[in-house]
């Protein structure tokens, strides 16, 4: 079975690469649990200094793989246990005292965006194309997207995003403060490798002072609520639309009435 969380090394940098590419890397139980894995061991290894997290072929991450999604989302109860899932592999990233950088390869979308939030800070290739487009669908962020996306760039342009389900380009994401640094295409790869060497020359219990210290103040309880939260709406009538018109390549056609899902 071919490996779904890829590892190559060079001096210190660790590099992580999801490896689904014919399913633009969609978040799957295997592939999650892989990634929680390899930054686990890659916080025990004294070799490893800074961990980088991309994917392989056209896309960064896609966000969740939707044919398991259609059978988690058929109760609350298994969505709340799939997603809880997601909530302990990111935990482990915040968690490692090591830099964990996202390298945004290619598209990162809805969970995938999470998953980058989830990161210290994010690095794109020019070309990758970057946005939290759950409404498209009539879902919601699920894993942890809510309470980081607005530590990275303020309520109001977290709200823009999610409201709107708006696809950004590398540099547009940049001016609002998604992403940390654009390089070009042609030298993403070599680029951040050396910026990786380089971040690994640096005094390790100072980056892991820096990451504690400036770690986000997230509220354990916006987490939970945000997983009930989600788990009462993605067994709705909006989020099966939006699953079915997805499946059927159509635009979906919301009905559910107005309600207050906290």
């Amino acid at each position: 079975m071919e490996e779904l969380v890829l590892r190559e090394q060079r001096g210190g940098v660790l590099r992580l690469t999801l490896n689904r590419p014919d399913q633009m890397n969609s978040l799957n139980t295997e592939l999650v649990a892989g990634l929680a894995d390899a930054v686990t061991d890659a916080r025990r290894d004294v070799s490893v200094r800074v961990v980088h997290i991309t994917g392989a072929g056209r896309a960064f991450c896609a966000g969740a793989d939707l044919v398991e999604a259609r059978t988690v989302t058929a109760t609350a109860d298994r969505f709340r246990r799939w997603v809880a899932a997601w909530h302990r592999a990111f935990a482990t990233f915040e968690d490692c005292p090591k830099p964990i950088v996202a390298l945004v390869n290619g598209l990162a979308l809805a969970g995938g965006l999470e998953l980058a939030l989830a990161c210290d800070y994010i690095v794109a290739r020019r070309s990758a194309r970057i946005g939290d487009v759950h409404a498209n669908f009539g879902l919601v962020p699920g894993g942890g997207g809510s309470q980081r996306l607005p530590d990275a760039v303020g309520s109001r342009v977290a709200r823009w995003l999610m409201y709107t389900g708006e696809i950004l380009t590398a540099d547009r994401a940049a001016e609002v403060g998604l992403v940390q640094e654009v390089l070009a295409d042609d030298e993403f790869d070599e680029s951040a490798w050396a910026a990786g060497e380089k971040m690994a020359g640096r005094s390790q219990p100072g980056l892991a002072f820096m990451k504690r210290m400036s770690r986000p103040a997230l509220d354990v309880r916006g987490l939970e609520l945000e997983l009930e939260a989600a788990a009462g709406l993605v067994v709705g009538e909006d989020a099966r639309e939006g699953l079915a018109a997805f499946a059927e390549k159509r635009s979906p056609k919301f009905a559910a009435v107005v309600d207050d899902p906290l």
